[in-house]
């Protein structure tokens, strides 16, 4: 993993209403113990991190979003590779232990760089990508 990798985010439908990206879609959720997963997009395409998240995994995701590896770090939500079994690609995005007020404040701004850099994977289904 370098500085300029994307880590590619899924979306899901709940966070993106009438088609409306959500700062939702770039917060741990309690699952993820502030440890937010996201695929490494040296790895694997945006259209195959959406085929293994939902067909694989079995999960929902509207769409796939991505931001760099740099921008995470400078977020000050760094970035790491966490392979799982069968799963080489997964990595995460590190909150620690920042309370939710904080954990809003980064969303946003992660959310406006994944704006910026557009949808990268959106599957037919009838619904655009904001």
């Amino acid at each position: 993993m370098t500085p300029a990798t994307i880590l590619l985010r899924q979306s899901h439908p709940n966070f993106i209403p009438d088609g409306v990206l959500t700062s939702q879609v770039f917060m741990p959720n309690s699952e993820d113990e502030g440890r937010m997963s996201v695929y490494d997009g040296d790895q694997i395409t945006p259209v195959e991190s959406y085929r293994h998240y939902t067909e694989v995994l079995g999960k929902q995701s509207h769409s796939v979003w991505g931001l760099t590896k740099a921008e995470v770090d400078d977020a000050g939500v760094p970035a790491e590779p966490n392979a799982l079994l069968g799963f080489p690609s997964h990595s995460i995005i590190d909150f620690g232990n920042r309370g939710e007020k904080e954990c809003r404040r980064i969303a946003k701004r992660l959310k406006a760089l994944a704006l910026s850099r557009g949808c990268l994977y959106l599957p037919v289904q009838g619904a655009a990508a904001a």
